[in-house]
C-alpha cells in the first residue's frame, strides 16, 4: 500500500489524537512542488478532515489552512473551492479575515462557470457567493445584471461598481453570465438572514422584472423570483401587489415558468394575501386551448383549485358558475384527466352558499373514471361525505331502540288518557245540571197545565183559538236559579206561549 493509499485510509478511520499529524501529512501533498493531481487530491483530504476534525484541532491548524487561499486564489481549482467551503462553514471567521483573497476565488469560479457551464461549478459558484453576500457584494451583482440586460452591444467600459470579472466583456458569455448571477443572487437571498444585511427589494424586483421581459433569461429570472418568495416570505408581501400584477400582464403569452410561479405564489402567500383572487377570471379565459392540451396544465388545475377553495367566499358567484359549468363539461367528455377531478374536487369543497356544488357530476365522474391519482380519491371522498345521510345521535343500537320504544310507548299512554279525561269531565257537567233545572220543571209543569193542549197541534198559529175567559193567575214566585250560558229562564219560556 502506497504512502498516498493509507493517507486516505487515515482521513476515514484515523484516531482522534492522530488528527493534528494527518492534517500535517495533507498539507505537505498540497505543496507548490506537488503535481496538480496530488495537489488535488490534497485539498480533497483536507476538506475531509475540515469536515470531521474537532473544534480543538481545527483552532490548532486554522492558520496553516488559511494560507493556503492565496495558493487557490491564483488559478481555478475545483478541489480547492471545495476546500474553501468547508473551512467558510466550519470557520466563518477566515473569510472575514481573508475576504480579498476569498472574493477573488469566488470570481474565478463564476469565471469557470461561464466557460464550462457545469452545474457542479455554477452551485458552487452560487452557495461561495452565498456564504460571503454582504450589502456590497449584493450591489455589486446587482448593479451587472442590470449591465448585462441593457447592454446592446459589446461592453467596452466597466466601472468598478460592478463583479470583475474576465467574461464580462465577452458577447458570447454574456447568456450564460446573465443566467449564472441570477441563480447567485437567488442562492444569496437564502443567506440573506445574516445581521447588518440590507436587502433592497424594489431594486431586486426591478432586476427580475428586468429579466422576465427578456426572452433568453425569461426562465432563469422567475426561478430567481420564486427563491425570493422562498427566502424573504413575509417581508415581501408589502410588494407581492405588484409582483402579481406584473406576471397577470404577461398572460398574453402564457408558458410554463408563468403559471408554475402564479400557482407557487398562490401556494406561499394564499390568494387573498397575494391578491391572485382578483384575477381568477382572467387566469381561466386567458388559456388558448383546454386545460388537458395544456403542457402547464398542471400548474393551471392547482392554481385554480387553490384560489377556488380557499378564496370561493370573496369571488363572484357569477364568475365562479360560469367556470364550474366549463369545467363541468369537459369533465363528462374527459373523465380520466387528473385536471378536471381536481378542480371539480375543489368546486365541492367550495363554501360558497349562491354556487351549487356538481354532485351529480361529481359522482357521475368518479364512478367513469379510471384515474388512480390522489386526486380521484379525493373526489370519491367528497362526494360520499356529500351524499351520505346525517346521523345526529351517535350512541349505541341497543339503548337508542329501548329510548324510541319508551318514548313511543309513553306517547300512547298520553293519547290514551286525554278522552278519559274529557269524558269524564263532560259527565260531571250532564250530572250537575238536571239538579239545577228540577225546580224550573216543577214550575212549567204547576203552571201551564190548562195551555198544554195547543202544543199538540200543528200551525197553531195560523189556526184562530176559541175565546175562553182568562182567569186571574196567582202572583208568580220568585224561584232564583243560576243559569248557565244559553240556557232560558221559566218567564222566557211562558212568554212563548203567551197567546194575547
Amino acid at each position: 500500500m502506497t504512502e498516498i493509499q493509507k493517507l486516505v485510509q487515515e482521513t476515514l478511520i484515523g484516531k482522534p489524537e492522530d488528527e493534528q499529524q494527518i492534517f500535517e501529512k495533507c498539507l505537505r501533498l498540497v505543496g507548490s512542488n506537488r503535481s496538480p493531481r496530488d495537489q488535488a487530491l490534497g485539498f480533497c483530504l483536507l476538506s475531509r478532515m475540515v469536515i470531521k476534525c474537532s473544534p480543538q484541532t481545527l483552532r490548532a491548524v486554522q492558520t496553516r489552512l488559511a494560507h493556503r487561499f492565496a495558493q487557490i486564489s491564483d488559478h481555478f481549482q475545483m478541489s480547492g473551492c471545495l476546500f474553501v467551503r468547508e473551512v467558510l462553514v466550519r470557520n466563518p471567521q477566515a473569510g472575514e479575515l481573508h475576504s480579498p483573497t476569498v472574493f477573488r476565488i469566488i470570481l474565478n469560479i463564476i469565471d469557470a462557470a461561464v466557460q464550462s457551464q457545469d452545474p457542479d461549478h455554477c452551485g458552487l459558484a452560487a452557495e461561495l457567493f452565498g456564504l460571503r453576500v454582504s450589502n456590497q457584494n449584493l450591489t455589486m451583482l446587482l448593479n451587472t445584471l442590470e449591465m448585462l440586460l441593457t447592454a446592446t452591444g459589446k461592453i467596452k467600459n466597466v466601472s468598478k461598481d460592478v463583479l470583475q470579472l474576465s467574461t464580462l466583456g465577452v458577447t458570447s458569455h454574456r447568456q450564460s453570465l446573465t443566467n449564472i448571477l441570477f441563480e447567485i443572487l437567488a442562492v444569496s437571498l437564502g443567506y440573506s438572514t445574516k445581521p447588518g444585511l440590507f436587502v433592497d427589494r424594489k431594486e431586486i424586483i426591478r432586476i427580475v422584472e428586468m429579466g422576465i421581459r427578456n426572452p433568453p433569461t425569461r426562465s432563469i429570472a422567475f426561478s430567481c423570483l420564486r427563491s425570493m418568495c422562498v427566502n424573504t416570505k413575509y417581508s415581501l408581501i408589502p410588494m407581492i401587489g405588484r409582483i402579481v400584477s406584473t406576471l397577470i400582464s404577461e398572460l398574453e403569452s402564457p408558458d410554463v415558468d408563468l403559471m408554475k410561479t402564479l400557482a407557487f405564489i398562490c401556494r406561499t402567500y394564499g390568494p387573498l394575501t397575494s391578491t391572485l383572487h382578483k384575477h381568477f377570471y382572467v387566469i381561466f379565459t386567458s388559456l388558448k386551448k383546454p386545460i388537458h392540451e395544456l403542457e402547464y396544465g398542471s400548474h393551471v388545475a392547482d392554481l385554480l383549485s387553490t384560489i377556488i377553495e380557499s378564496a370561493g367566499g370573496v369571488i363572484k358567484p357569477e364568475v365562479l358558475v360560469a367556470v364550474q359549468k366549463a369545467v363541468c363539461e369537459s369533465a363528462m367528455m374527459h373523465p380520466d384527466s387528473a385536471h378536471y377531478i381536481q378542480m371539480l374536487a375543489a368546486f365541492l369543497a367550495l363554501n360558497n352558499e349562491f354556487v351549487p356544488a356538481p354532485l351529480h357530476v361529481a359522482r357521475a365522474i368518479s364512478s367513469r373514471s379510471r384515474a388512480k391519482c390522489e386526486h380521484s380519491h379525493r373526489l370519491r371522498a367528497l362526494c360520499n361525505v356529500a351524499s351520505r345521510p346525517r346521523t345526529t345521535d351517535l350512541a349505541n343500537v341497543k339503548t337508542a331502540k329501548k329510548t324510541l320504544v319508551l318514548t313511543e310507548e309513553n306517547t300512547i299512554e298520553a293519547a290514551m288518557e286525554e278522552p278519559k279525561d274529557v269524558q269524564d269531565s263532560e259527565d260531571v257537567k250532564e250530572e250537575e245540571e238536571p239538579e239545577e233545572m228540577e225546580p224550573e220543571v216543577v214550575v212549567v209543569v204547576e203552571e201551564e197545565i190548562p195551555v198544554a193542549a195547543p202544543r199538540k197541534k200543528k200551525n197553531s198559529e195560523s189556526i184562530p183559538a176559541p175565546k175562553k175567559k182568562k182567569k186571574v193567575a196567582p202572583p208568580p214566585q220568585n224561584v232564583k236559579t243560576d243559569l248557565l250560558e244559553g240556557e232560558a229562564s221559566v218567564e222566557d219560556i211562558l212568554d212563548l206561549f203567551d197567546m194575547s
